[in-house]
């Protein structure tokens, strides 16, 4: 009988766009509103562009993973990954655990990222999250995450630039549906430009390179992808 090699024992990696489908595929049995919520998430935002930017090994840091549809997707993508996902919201995290049962590479912590007392993560990422927070909490987020990252880690951070006007319209009226309907946890809405965003990431100790991820979806959606100074 033929051995296995190492090489041919190994799971292969899965492409981030069927990685996002298999993450998705996990909430049939969850309610409509939570199976709706993390669908428009899916169709409204380019996650496997953004996770094509994570490392495929390593320790990953989601901040702010709410349901857990993009850490699920993570593990999910690379058995090399071991993944933590951090949201301030009980019930969330309840789902988020439920929805990964089975991945032994990813878990979920509730509480902020000040609290997470690991180091040293190869990668942390922050998806749409800062933009709902005040200029002085975006920045201790931004310093929270700096004080966990490896030297030679990247910060993965997708949020919403202000331009072009249009789209930047499109995006603050939805998150103020969200925001109203208690789907998003909020008390206002602090968006910034692409450039603020950089300054307050070179204010964190971050080096920020911004990655453009624009679509025909009408979201004026940007990425950057930071090291640690």
């Amino acid at each position: 009988m033929h051995a296995k090699t190492p090489t041919e024992s190994a799971p292969a990696l899965l492409p981030p766009s069927i990685a996002i489908r298999r993450s998705l595929a996990r909430y049939g049995g969850q309610s409509l509103g939570i199976r709706g919520f993390v669908l428009a998430r899916h169709l409204l935002a380019p996650l496997g562009r953004v996770l094509a930017a994570v490392p495929t090994r390593g320790r990953l840091l989601d901040v702010g993973c709410g349901h857990g549809l993009f850490a699920n997707a993570a593990a999910l993508g690379s058995p090399d990954r071991q993944v933590l996902g951090v949201d301030p919201s009980g019930a969330k995290i309840t789902v988020a655990r439920s929805t990964s049962a089975g991945l032994p590479n990813v878990r979920y912590v509730q509480g902020m990222v000040q609290e997470v007392e690991e180091r040293d993560f190869d990668a942390i990422s922050i998806l749409d999250v800062l933009y709902l927070l005040p200029i002085e909490e975006k920045l201790a987020v931004l310093r929270a995450c700096r004080e966990r990252i490896a030297p030679d880690g990247v910060l993965i951070l997708k949020t919403n630039d202000t331009r072009p006007p249009w789209k930047y319209q499109v995006a603050r009226l939805q998150e103020e549906a969200m925001t109203g309907i208690g789907l998003t946890m909020g008390h206002g809405l602090y968006f910034m430009s692409r450039e603020q965003n950089a300054g307050l990431l070179e204010l964190a100790g971050f080096r920020p390179q911004v990655v453009d991820l624009n679509t025909w979806l009408p979201y004026p959606h940007v990425m950057f992808a930071s090291r640690p100074v």
